[in-house]
């Protein structure tokens, strides 16, 4: 597979609107949910994609971020899935806990 994540140029040009996902801890539904993978933008500052998902039952707009690993991977622990190479467009089961300082932790997500 090939990586298919945009910048934040190309997104804007392809009129991927990424203001209308949220990132808010109020607002990224806890515990697992189905939604729909539309699209990932490389992070500009830190090793890290930003996926932009829509929920399949609220319709949501949400952002969650993978991280890169010390392998260069762009992967949640235990989770197969690479986020630089993983398709868009498709309905993912994702997995989402608040830490104790309340950050929002991505944990899983599978194909569905």
């Amino acid at each position: 597979m090939a990586r298919n994540v945009l910048s934040w140029d190309v997104a804007l040009r392809n009129g991927f609107k990424p203001h209308l996902y949220t990132y808010a801890f109020d607002a990224i539904p806890l515990g697992e949910c189905e939604a729909m993978l539309d699209f990932k933008i490389w992070a500009k500052k830190i090793m890290a994609v930003g996926c932009y998902f829509t929920h399949a039952a609220t319709e949501q707009k949400f952002q969650l971020t993978v991280y890169c690993s010390g392998t260069g991977l762009y992967r949640i622990k235990d989770c197969p899935i690479d986020f630089t190479e993983c398709p868009v467009g498709r309905l993912y089961k994702v997995k989402v806990i608040a830490d104790q300082k309340k950050k929002i932790v991505f944990k899983g997500a599978e194909l569905v």
